[in-house]
């Protein structure tokens, strides 16, 4: 008979690696694990975003380790940060094999009564719901992404047979599940419109409570920091290609790391006087710290993603920064309505610039409320410690 209270955790990745996908698994786990559960990860070796595994990692199929209280295995495959999409193929081909291989016989150790299996990858994500099944363990799918039908959107699959497959694939994997998590009401609402009534939670990625979120902001010239991955779907590069910070009296200052860092410091290093700074890649316990040097949060997107919500937004609620936003659909209601930001389109530089300009001309007392609108976000509707109540409370009934 199975232990009461464990969870299993199957994803592509969990820290070390960055980014909003593992940030929101090691959450959920150490939540689940304060919570009383016995929680078990199943996840690729850490290789994103520099496309290298970790030196600790290198050489071997397996790996079994603790990670504060969580059990985490990771697996074998063949990383890669390239844009390529054939080596993004063999790269989710590798990681699936390595699941084929290992998953089952780790998911029964593991012995869970609930098993979270992310999708994308949509694969993994298929096959570890018949994994789940098949061990006689509840499943409930995280589903962060609308695959297929955000590979059609970035040009990756065209209207086709080939499409109609995936579609059909994706309705099985979502009958196999007994339950949904999902990262924005867009997916949701996409899940309900075919037909699924499983029960349903709207598992945001939300941040702690942050100490330093109510601190005073330096006097004098109002600055913009950008704190993530630099990779394609954020077009950071672009941006500052468009745009001369210094002539709209601001800076702009860049924490992390990604597919286009190389071409972000050559491009600073040729352009001083952009006003544009970078400064690395910051533990993420430090960020809270870095954040009270900033006015405002940057948060771009350079293509259209039905159902995707950047998680930094919840980061500016949860540091009291006031947003400027490249973008549209959901992630724009929630600013718009909430009053806390600037919205701009995707790759409309010119209404980015005027966001900008208008932003550093507010006065103190309207920029006072912006913030103080960030904060009363965080403190009520997207509250990390109400979320994590509910989804116990989601959790006891399935």
């Amino acid at each position: 008979m199975k232990e009461q209270k464990n969870i299993t955790l199957l994803c592509s990745s969990f820290p070390p690696e960055i980014g909003a996908a593992p940030s929101r698994m090691y959450h959920l786990a150490k939540m689940l694990t304060q919570q009383g559960y016995c929680v078990s990860v199943i996840a690729g070796m850490p290789n994103y975003p520099s496309g290298k595994i970790l030196n600790q990692y290198k050489g071997k199929f397996t790996v079994a380790e603790q990670v504060e209280g969580i059990n985490v295995w990771r697996t074998w495959l063949i990383p890669t940060h390239s844009s390529s999409k054939t080596k993004r193929l063999i790269s989710l081909l590798s990681y699936t094999c390595s699941l084929l291989f290992v998953a089952y016989g780790l998911m029964r150790k593991a012995n869970p009564n609930i098993v979270i299996v992310s999708s994308p990858p949509f694969v993994s994500g298929f096959i570890g719901t018949k994994m789940a099944k098949r061990i006689g363990a509840k499943i409930i799918l995280n589903v962060s992404d609308l695959w297929p039908q955000s590979a059609k959107d970035l040009g990756f699959i065209q209207d086709g047979l080939f499409l109609k497959y995936l579609q059909q694939k994706e309705q099985a994997m979502y009958a196999r599940a007994d339950a949904f998590s999902v990262q924005s009401l867009t997916i949701a609402a996409h899940i309900k419109n075919l037909g699924h009534t499983q029960p349903l939670f709207v598992y945001r990625n939300l941040q702690p409570s942050i100490q330093q979120a109510d601190q005073s902001r330096p006097a004098g010239k109002r600055k913009l920091v950008y704190a993530g991955l630099l990779g394609i779907a954020q077009g950071v590069f672009d941006i500052i290609n468009a745009i001369n910070f210094a002539e709209l009296d601001t800076e702009l200052h860049l924490y992390g790391q990604g597919f286009e860092l190389e071409k972000i410091i050559s491009f600073i290093s040729q352009n001083p006087d952009n006003g544009v700074f970078y400064h690395g890649s910051i533990p993420a316990e430090e960020i809270p710290n870095s954040l009270t040097q900033y006015h405002a949060m940057l948060v771009p997107l350079s293509s259209s993603i039905k159902g995707a919500v950047p998680s930094k937004i919840f980061n500016a609620f949860a540091n009291g920064l006031p947003i400027i936003f490249c973008g549209d659909g959901e992630a724009a209601q929630i600013i718009s309505e909430t009053q806390t930001g600037f919205i701009s389109h995707i790759q409309d530089f010119d209404g980015l610039k005027n966001n900008i300009r208008k932003f550093t001309l507010l006065s103190e007392e309207s920029y006072r409320q912006l913030r103080n609108n960030c904060l009363a976000c965080h403190n009520n509707e997207y509250n990390k410690e109400r979320q994590d109540k509910s989804f116990i409370e989601f959790l006891n009934k399935i």
